[in-house]
């Protein structure tokens, strides 16, 4: 369900810019409110194209909206940080069977040989 709402999503977000990069200017003016006459008084009626652009636009907010609430209503999912976890429990009870643990298996360093003053040389 959230992939196929996804794919609606960028398909309408693709076709919203080719709409409004389709669409020429209110006015020819290039001031800050040169358009804002026209527009104000109504003298511009609407186009098919800014008709399009207006409900593209809506139907682009209510997919953003609904893509936000959409995780919420599937449930709770895993992260990719619990599914790590469970591959390494799963590794490690695999690799060691016995149920102990591999740390003390392993050597241990010594502190203090590591400790600045307690240097002893190697034996010849």
């Amino acid at each position: 369900m959230y992939t196929l709402v996804m794919i609606f999503f960028v398909l309408t977000a693709i076709i919203l810019i080719a709409v409004i990069l389709i669409q020429q200017p209110k006015s020819a003016g290039g001031g800050l409110f040169s358009g804002t006459g026209q527009s104000l008084l109504g003298t511009s009626g609407k186009t098919f194209w800014t008709k399009f652009t207006t409900i593209l636009a809506a139907l682009f907010m209510v997919l953003c909206l609904g893509l936000s609430v959409l995780p919420k209503l599937q449930g709770p999912t895993s992260s990719v940080a619990d599914t790590i976890e469970k591959q390494q429990a799963a590794q490690s009870q695999s690799s060691n069977p016995s149920g102990g643990s591999s740390v003390g298996a392993q050597a241990q360093p010594n502190p203090a040989a590591s400790m600045p003053g307690n240097s002893v040389p190697p034996k010849p």
